[in-house]
């Protein structure tokens, strides 16, 4: 047996043997599913078509067959918002329930064949001829009865229908389906007991020549199955190991920038706060295992409140390192003063001091004072923030910027230019973002650009902060489309209320 590894087998190897078999497996039951849905859809509607035609009556059988294809079309059209690797596996055996379920009603609710009627009427006609001549007249005008019935729903009992057939459909979806050999053996019982205790309570006789061989049919399919899932759990595992021995350091590498990851994420604050009247809305897109951007925001006082972003040059693991030092001085230095240029000079002198490379931080350091209505803000060579007025809804560029800080020794105390402070009011708002948001690429490597969001700024200027955060976040995914991107996307947008 032959399984096609087709996409990138690297994600399987940072997970258990058996998790990563069962996402493998799972990943291929979700497209499977999709089309047994649309083959269980068209096989209903053709069959509840031909039957109509031939029988020239619509019965109950075919509302409960077209209630089952409006809702498997409803399961087509919203696919992908109800099935994903979480739930696929409960997915198809629901489904193969309800299969199975909807076959026996159809069945059972399916208007008799006057020819079947007629027979097994005569084989209870022959049993009867030893009583009286009035029951035997009784017994012929029943399947008179039957034949007037018309639409009303009738449940078939004492004829010889096999329900048999029923194992080797149950059978041959095993034998599609990806599942494991515990829930194989599961459904297999379901559907083996369940049409032979159908045949059991619903016939007068048994028709051997019926179902034996259906039921022999059916058990040699499932062994075919079975014996078809432990090669496929043989051949992935023997797959896992010579890729996992292949790959190791390159395995366990990427194991501990997952776990770095992991780490980084949850020391950004939280995307919403409010803080001394000042809404912030933020968010970090990381495109690497561990991205170089970082935001955070700080309650300095009753009356003021700090804002940072920045980004780290490079990724990985270094990266990492130097964001958990920014993090750790920046409370520790706003602790002592709220000057944003003093603030940027004592963290010029610790990534100088720490860092064993050539690396460098630009950043944005804004502090906010509502008893002022000031904002002070000092740009470390990073890219330039937008000022949105409340009032009339323009929309200004800060385009003063000083050194990114790790550059040089010391950040120039003479140049006040760099130092930006003005009025901060009512539903005014600031944008600050990282290259990942004018960088971002679409299929034809065209950029985002600021061009871009400028425009889409001066359209939704009225918006709240977390509107205005989410629509630029959809506006760039949109212009990407399914290209991937290089580089992190950080966004923070401060709002005073």
């Amino acid at each position: 047996m032959k399984i096609e590894f087709l996409e990138s087998f690297d994600h399987y190897l940072t997970l258990p043997r058996e998790q990563a078999y069962n996402e493998f497996m799972d990943s291929k039951n979700l497209g499977i599913l999709r089309v047994m849905i649309m083959v269980f859809a068209s096989i209903m509607s053709i069959a509840m078509i031909i039957n109509i035609a031939v029988h020239q009556t619509f019965n109950f059988s075919h509302v409960f067959t077209l209630l089952y294809v409006f809702a498997l079309v409803w399961l087509i059209v919203f696919y992908k918002k109800i099935f994903n690797l979480s739930n696929i596996r409960r997915s198809v055996i629901v489904l193969l329930l309800m299969q199975l379920l909807m076959f026996a009603v159809v069945d059972m609710t399916y208007p008799e064949d006057p020819a079947e009627t007629e027979e097994v009427s005569e084989k209870k006609e022959s049993k009867s001829e030893q009583k009286s001549g009035e029951q035997k007249k009784d017994d012929k005008e029943k399947p008179d009865d039957k034949k007037d019935e018309g639409t009303s729903l009738t449940i078939k009992t004492g004829g010889n229908d096999s329900y048999e057939e029923y194992i080797i459909f149950f059978a041959i979806m095993l034998m599609i389906f990806k599942l494991p050999r515990q829930q194989m053996l599961q459904l297999f019982a379901i559907g083996f007991s369940v049409p032979l205790l159908l045949g059991f309570f619903t016939n007068d006789t048994v028709s051997w020549a019926k179902t034996l061989p259906n039921t022999i049919f059916g058990l040699i399919l499932f062994a075919i199955a079975f014996s078809n899932e432990r090669s496929r759990q043989k051949k992935f595992f023997e797959h896992y190991d010579f890729q996992y021995r292949k790959n190791f350091e390159s395995i366990r590498m990427k194991r501990e920038l997952n776990y770095a990851r992991d780490i980084q994420l949850s020391m950004l604050p939280k995307g919403e706060a409010v803080i001394n009247g000042v809404g912030i809305a933020g968010v970090s897109l990381p495109a690497s295992e561990v991205g170089g951007d970082y935001f955070d925001y700080f309650r300095i006082s009753d009356h003021e409140t700090g804002v940072f972003i920045c980004d780290v040059s490079g990724h990985g693991v270094a990266s990492r390192l130097m964001l958990s030092a920014l993090r750790g001085s920046m409370h520790l230095i706003l602790d002592d003063t709220s000057n944003p240029k003093i603030v940027v000079e004592k963290l010029n002198k610790m990534i100088r001091k720490t860092q064993s490379r050539k690396m460098f931080v630009t950043a944005v350091l804004a502090i906010i004072d509502t008893n002022e209505n000031k904002c002070r803000l000092y740009n470390a060579g990073h890219l330039p923030p937008y000022r949105i007025s409340g009032e009339t809804g323009e929309i200004f560029r800060i385009k003063k910027h000083g050194i990114a800080l790790g550059a040089m020794g010391t950040v120039d105390k003479t140049d006040s230019d760099n130092l930006v402070t003005f009025d901060f009011k009512k539903n005014d708002k600031i944008i600050l973002y990282t290259d990942g948001v004018n960088e971002a690429m679409n299929n034809v490597r065209d950029e985002y650009g600021l061009d871009n969001l400028e425009l889409f700024l001066n359209a939704n200027s009225t918006r709240s902060a977390k509107e205005l955060l989410d629509g630029i976040v959809t506006d760039v995914k949109k212009f990407c489309g399914a290209s991937v991107q290089r580089d992190d996307l950080s966004l923070l947008i401060i709002e005073r209320l």
